[in-house]
């Protein structure tokens, strides 16, 4: 599996953007809920990280979406799964 941190700077201008905050506000464990996230703006998070790593993500792991790193980890374990598949 790829070291999650690999994602963490990309997922950080995703949020950054969607959410108009400068990135410099967005530590790694910083929780979404405290940023004012909604359910429908992770719903949207992970369509978009899912366009730009090319993977699918099942809407289970929409819980695991709390954080940036929560993000990352996720998107590590996607691609990793797509690369065993071939």
């Amino acid at each position: 599996m790829a070291d999650p941190g690999t994602y963490v700077d990309e997922i950080r201008r995703i949020i950054s953007f969607a959410l108009e905050i400068p990135p410099e506000r967005l530590a790694d464990t910083t929780p979404f809920d405290d940023l004012g996230m909604t359910s429908r703006q992770r719903i949207q998070l992970l369509s978009r990280v899912e366009v730009t790593y090319d993977v699918s993500v099942d809407i289970d792991e929409l819980d695991r979406l709390v954080d940036i790193r929560g993000v990352a980890e996720v998107i590590s374990e996607a691609v990793a799964a797509q690369r065993a598949r071939g």
